[in-house]
């Protein structure tokens, strides 16, 4: 046996206890058997020595996890004993009688849940019962996660429809616009910028009554926060800046266009809302046309087609936007643009001089015909009148 170099140790001095043994065991006081053989049958709660069969203890807790869960077995039986994470929409009592199907084939479970039913369809108060409530907040999340919305919208959402609901203001209404008001409302007060013809494309209502619908339960909710002392002076109403730059965003990212035109577009976009008269247009036709603008002028090879098909507006519409912004095109763009993109911008002063008044031609909006070149041709002169 090899020795270790260097100085022994100092041991303990004469006297000194011995520390104790921390390790706490738990051994059979019949067998004493060491090691212990002790096992735990969580089907009765026992806790047994194996060796000797000694019952050590009774009543033991199964602390394993339970994760599997039985409900879609044969049967239908759903053997768990844990639910859903609880909503706190929900209140604090939100828990439910169901009437099991299992009657024998006597027919008396069917009659029992159809009484259930009629007595649970609303409370005595005269609100939504709690099941209904579950299904509309299943729903609510269902088309959130079509229109790929975040968890913070969808809880939004199904916020703005307890409130609407508590102040029976969609008594009557139909459940989908209802639900399609409440994203709308939930996307402007969380920053998403989603359009009525996106919500009614993907809940299949009809604009017009959403829009009736979306003013009843704005005015709900802003009554709702007035009496909490926290409501804002904006809540419900989308800005014209932000909405308009997140739809460029949007729009940029379905046709693969660059980050410096996204800027770009937003750049003249924040200067044409205080400078030209397209604030009573649709935000979509505003995102739109700007980005039109900024392509005509950089030089690139979307068109108005390409961006009508994504914004969901006619192409005539974005180029009388751009018509519009190309009036104020000095106001609205950078110096230095003029220089780096002259082509475009020549292209520009074309379209924004086009019907101008004064001008020779009709007063109908239209963007100017292009030679091969890409170059706008002159406008041709008024035949004069010749009379008799």
């Amino acid at each position: 046996m090899l020795g270790v170099a260097g100085p022994k140790p100092p041991g303990p001095k004469y006297g000194q206890p011995v520390l104790p043994n921390l390790n706490v065991r738990q051994i059979c006081p019949n067998c004493r058997s060491d090691p212990p053989n002790i096992i735990e049958e969580y089907s009765k709660g026992d806790l047994v020595c194996a060796d000797c069969g000694t019952i050590l203890g009774d009543r033991i807790v199964d602390t394993r996890s339970e994760w599997r869960t039985f409900a879609g077995d044969e049967g239908g039986d759903d053997p768990s004993r844990v639910g859903d994470a609880g909503n706190p929409l929900l209140g604090s009592n939100h828990l439910d009688t169901m009437i099991s199907g299992r009657d024998g084939m006597t027919g008396m479970s069917r009659d029992l849940q159809r009484a259930q039913n009629r007595a649970n369809a609303h409370n005595q108060n005269g609100k939504t019962s709690t099941a209904n409530l579950q299904a509309a907040f299943s729903r609510i999340s269902e088309k959130c996660d079509v229109m790929q919305l975040g968890s913070n919208i969808t809880t939004r959402a199904q916020h703005v429809y307890k409130i609407a609901d508590e102040k029976k203001v969609t008594k009557g209404k139909n459940e989908n616009v209802v639900i399609a008001a409440c994203i709308i409302f939930a996307c402007r007060d969380g920053g998403a910028n989603r359009s009525f013809t996106e919500v009614c494309k993907a809940l299949k209502v009809s604009k017009k009554e959403l829009g009736q619908v979306f003013n009843v339960i704005k005015a709900a909710v802003q009554e709702e926060r007035s009496k909490s002392g926290t409501l804002p002076s904006t809540a419900g109403i989308a800005s014209l800046s932000e909405t308009v730059e997140g739809l460029m965003g949007r729009y940029c990212n379905y046709l693969d266009l660059s980050t410096s035109l996204f800027n770009s577009a937003k750049y003249i976009s924040t200067h044409a809302a205080s400078k030209t008269d397209i604030d009573g247009r649709t935000y979509p036709s505003i995102a739109a046309g700007v980005l039109y603008l900024a392509c005509v002028l950089f030089g690139l090879t979307t068109g108005a087609k390409d961006l009508a098909e994504v914004a969901g507006v006619t192409d005539s519409t974005i180029k009388l936007i751009c018509k519009k912004v190309a009036a104020k095109l000095d106001q609205v763009i950078k110096p230095e643009w003029k220089e780096s993109y002259p082509k475009g911008y020549q292209h520009l002063l074309a379209i924004g001089k086009v019907n101008e008044p004064g001008t020779n031609g009709s007063q109908r909006s239209s963007t100017p015909k292009t030679n091969v070149n890409g170059e706008a041709q002159p406008a041709a002169a008024a035949t004069p009148l010749i009379s008799a």
